[in-house]
């Protein structure tokens, strides 16, 4: 019975080996399939982002550096503001230009780099972008230029204000929640030394703001004072809401959409706003939720 006992054990050994080395086989295939698929996805991934951006006016290498940081703010602002994780690539993409001195940026801008050091061109063609371009210095000490992050916030929020253009307090707040933290703490401080002096907008003056103010001190004012209202607004009922309150602002007005996504009776309920100290946080660095 010996023999027959190990032919049967030799047997089975054989048909063990034939069955993985048909699985080993089959997963091989599998893998020469998958790997395809795989990588054609990480390239078609690393286009599309490679297309959203364009840099000029730098060496290559910084050039690269700052894509990738502005693709990343993209993310960022499209995910916190406008609650889009997996956002559409642009047809279009943004155009940043860096400008390393004052005479090349204000010629391309209309106006010197004193107040402001970045600025945004967006067109329209049937409620859809048609471009955008950013021109921001670029002669500090960082890589990625200062303004760059505020400037690329108003391009996102293009993409939802196709029809009518956010209130001009809204769109500069959102973007100063992008802004370093020191320069939310310079804008901070200018809004609470016009507090102590009663030079602050009240809450219907500001959203009835069309245009910047004339003067650099009253502007880094509005800067300040419209990033408190977006701050606490969005503190309160968070992002979406504020989003779809923006939205509804501009058609039944600011007084009843306030009430009905707040349920503020007046405006003058807004004044804590600037008065509360609701905590800065630098989103592009921390990326910290919005709620």
């Amino acid at each position: 019975m010996l023999p027959n006992r190990i032919a049967r054990l030799e047997a089975r050994r054989s048909l063990g080996q034939l069955w993985t080395h048909i699985w080993t086989q089959l997963l091989a295939q599998l893998l020469a399939l998958a790997f395809p698929l795989v990588l054609s996805l990480a390239v078609a991934t690393a286009a599309e982002e490679a297309a959203n951006i364009e840099v000029v006016g730098v060496s290559e290498e910084r050039a690269a550096i700052i894509k990738e940081h502005a693709e990343r703010v993209r993310r960022i602002a499209f995910e916190q503001l406008l609650a889009a994780t997996d956002p559409q690539p642009w047809n279009e993409p943004c155009l940043i230009v860096v400008h390393s001195t004052a005479e090349s940026f204000a010629a391309a801008v209309g106006v010197e780099p004193v107040a402001i050091r970045g600025a945004t061109s967006i067109e329209f063609l049937a409620h859809s972008v048609s471009s955008r371009q950013i021109d921001v210095m670029g002669d500090g000490d960082e890589t990625v230029p200062d303004a760059l992050a505020h400037e690329l916030v108003h391009v996102v929020l293009a993409d939802h204000f196709s029809r009518l253009p956010p209130p001009r307090w809204a769109d500069e707040g959102m973007a100063v929640l992008f802004d370093s933290l020191l320069k939310q703490q310079r804008h901070n401080a200018d809004l609470q030394h016009a507090v102590k002096h009663g030079q602050t907008w009240s809450a219907g003056d500001l959203a009835a703001l069309e245009d910047y103010p004339d003067s650099i001190g009253r502007q880094q004012v509005f800067y300040g004072q419209s990033a408190a209202l977006v701050r606490w607004l969005i503190a309160e009922q968070g992002a979406a809401t504020f989003i779809r309150f923006v939205d509804d602002s501009s058609t039944i007005g600011f007084s009843a959409a306030l009430q009905d996504h707040y349920g503020l009776d007046a405006v003058a309920d807004l004044e804590p706003a600037w008065r509360q100290g609701i905590p800065l946080a630098e989103l592009v660095t921390t990326a910290g939720s919005l709620r």
